[in-house]
């Protein structure tokens, strides 16, 4: 086995001792990610974007169409959770080239439509 030279042994302990305290800290309060949290991160960031992008449409959609006055109070009418459902049974968060309606858009559709604060 390798023998230290005399003293270094508090040097060596020290050094893997301040390692360890720098990885603590690296990952846990400078925000230090691994490449599959870092992915996951991006996944869900890019997944938050294209609901919030495509709810827009959704929401210039339900407000240029006929009778919005009528279609708003009946969407004030149901409670503030079944709202998106609502929005998306409704056909309304059905893009363009999709078949079915997808229930995120059709979420953020509806907190678009009517805040969270508003009613």
């Amino acid at each position: 086995m390798f023998a230290l030279p005399a003293g270094w042994k508090p040097f060596v302990l020290g050094a893997f001792a301040g390692a360890l305290l720098m990885l603590w800290a690296g990952f846990d309060g400078l925000g230090w990610k691994t490449a599959s949290n870092a992915a996951g991160l991006a996944k869900r960031q890019a997944d938050a974007a294209v609901v919030a992008a495509l709810a827009s449409i959704c929401d210039a959609n339900f407000r240029k169409a006929g009778n919005l006055p009528a279609r708003l109070a009946a969407l004030e009418k149901v409670d503030r959770y079944s709202r998106g459902e609502t929005v998306w049974k409704a056909g309304w968060a059905t893009l363009p080239g999709a078949t079915e309606p997808n229930q995120e858009v059709g979420r953020a559709c509806a907190e678009l439509i009517i805040p969270p604060g508003k009613s």
